[in-house]
């Protein structure tokens, strides 16, 4: 069971999370000065890459308020990063795009791209510091237009950045015994882009989690903090969401260990009471073969079930994988996940692992496969919309790669519920609170035929449609629908030098309102050169 406390009792849970985000940003500034200083001294391996090249698209566009017909120049430029030292470790990618419109009444526009990951051992086998830093393109509302394409312009884009510091700690108690202690530190600038005139505002995500285990032989146990504060950029200090665990775990064999889980939250949501009480459940690792997972937990919380289930299975030509999961979530929590999307690449890892078991030759055979057939780096997946509050999520999905001697395929599908745990507090602007209660499905199919050693033919399409729930009954029965589609032929000129010709088509559907529909047809022809 679970209760309501009144405003006053949280006052002091509220202080104490203030006090650590301000906290925070000292351990983001000590944090970036540890990676400043260690870096020439522990990375003594470094490589770079970069890459420049050019597309010109020529666009048609259909539909009211839509811009003249025209052609679009891209130029980018990207620099890849790998810093490989015996404490330190840096990768990722800088770059970005420049829009160039000519004759169509569009201003030209710049696109950021950053996406990169660092780690530092700053005490040996103790202390440890992680860093990421993601700039890209995303969109405010998952009921506007979502064109896949750059040079199709939409009110609804913004350039969303993530910015995150967290220090840990990690070691050995006793024989058997770990422990593992982790700050989280988390923000979100944003700028708006193109046409669009809105922004997501910046947020402040603070993460503590601290473990201590003893792994099942046959009996194992764990002993669990988590303590989440989220300031929404509007209203400080008011969600806190926090829970202690135990867990008692068994192993059967070595195949399968079950285990109960038991513990007391205390969540508190802005001008609403705390809400506190048991929590209770099981989980599961079952793993049958070396090539088949089933693990996961249930629990009861405040809010009902909480859950998150992981089925994968491959065979020697494809990789399988479902996931279904329901749970409290943030922003910036969906916003670390960026780039956001299905990772193709980890897919074909599991799809090459029988026939390549060293991991480094698997890795670069994944890389050679991914650059040979033209296949995306990630497929779709549901939009990371701002929300004032923390949010109740339930999300099923599925996704799956197969590997061909000249035809690859990769797919997945989706539904994404989203709820908001309380009302807004200060109002928002309208692009921001408009739809937050709603339902996101929808699925990408990428196909790629080799036609020779040199070039590919490659085709996909991404369908995804966001419908209200709940107590958005002010939007009715208002539907809207996305569609993408591609079809490009690409070759290599010269081992560094690729290009590409191809179509692409986007459409954005209203059913049932008086928007109506738009529609861009494109075709392009690209060049691009690494050196």
């Amino acid at each position: 069971m679970h209760r309501r406390r009144g405003s006053r009792s949280a006052s002091g849970t509220e202080s104490k999370f203030a006090a650590r985000r301000q906290r925070g940003w000292a351990a983001a500034l000590g944090g970036l000065v540890c990676f400043t200083a260690a870096g020439d001294a522990l990375a003594d391996n470094w490589t770079g890459s970069a890459s420049a090249g050019g597309t010109e698209t020529y666009n048609h566009y259909s539909g009211a308020d839509q811009p003249s017909d025209g052609f679009v120049t891209s130029l980018t430029g990207l620099l890849a990063i790998h810093g490989q030292g015996a404490r330190f470790k840096l990768n990722g990618t800088v770059g970005g795009t420049e829009e160039l419109y000519s004759g169509q009444g569009q201003s030209d526009s710049f696109a950021p791209y950053v996406n990169l990951v660092a780690n530092l051992e700053a005490i040996e086998k103790f202390l440890y510091v992680d860093a990421t830093a993601n700039v890209t393109q995303t969109f405010i509302s998952p009921f506007g237009a979502q064109p896949a394409n750059l040079t199709t312009p939409s009110n609804n884009r913004y350039t969303s950045e993530t910015y995150s510091v967290s220090p840990y700690l990690k070691g050995v108690i006793a024989p058997d015994i770990t422990y593992y202690l982790r700050d989280d530190n988390v923000w979100t600038p944003s700028t708006t882009y193109g046409n669009s005139s809105a922004k997501v505002p910046t947020t402040y995500l603070n993460n503590l989690n601290g473990q201590v285990d003893s792994p099942a032989k046959p009996w194992g146990w764990t002993l669990q903090y988590s303590g989440q504060d989220y300031d929404n950029g509007i209203i400080s200090d008011k969600y806190i969401v926090q829970v202690a665990r135990a867990i008692v775990s068994y192993q059967f064999d070595p195949q399968f260990t079950l285990s109960g889980r038991g513990g007391y939250q205390s969540d508190r949501f802005a001008v609403s009471p705390t809400i506190e009480g048991a929590i209770y459940g099981f989980g599961m690792d079952w793993r049958p073969t070396d090539r088949t997972v089933v693990d996961g937990y249930w629990e009861h919380q405040f809010f009902g079930s909480a859950y998150s289930w992981q089925l994968s299975h491959r065979l020697p030509n494809v990789a399988l994988s479902a996931n279904f999961s329901r749970g409290l979530n943030s922003y910036p929590q969906s916003a670390l996940l960026i780039p956001a999307g299905v990772n193709v690449a980890q897919f074909l890892d599991a799809a090459f692992a029988t026939r390549i078991p060293d991991p480094a030759e698997r890795a670069a055979a994944v890389a050679e496969f991914l650059a040979q057939t033209g296949l995306p780096p990630t497929l779709i997946s549901p939009i990371n919309f701002y929300a004032s509050t923390i949010t109740l999520q339930e999300l099923a999905s599925f996704t799956a790669a197969w590997v061909g001697a000249r035809n690859s395929l990769a797919f997945t599908v989706f539904r994404l519920e989203s709820k908001q745990i309380t009302g807004q507090g200060t109002p928002l602007p309208p692009a921001l609170q408009f739809g937050v209660n709603n339902t996101q499905s929808g699925g990408e199919v990428s196909y790629s035929h080799r036609l020779t050693a040199i070039t590919s033919l490659v085709a996909s399409a991404i369908y995804t449609t966001t419908t209200p729930i709940d107590n958005e009954t002010a939007l009715g029965s208002l539907r809207t629908k996305n569609i993408n589609a591609t079809v490009a032929a690409s070759t290599q000129f010269t081992p560094k030098t690729n290009g590409s010709v191809g179509v692409t088509y986007f459409r954005f559907e209203t059913p049932g309102s008086s928007i109506g529909s738009q529609s861009t047809l494109g075709v392009y022809a690209s060049l691009f050169h690494t050196f």
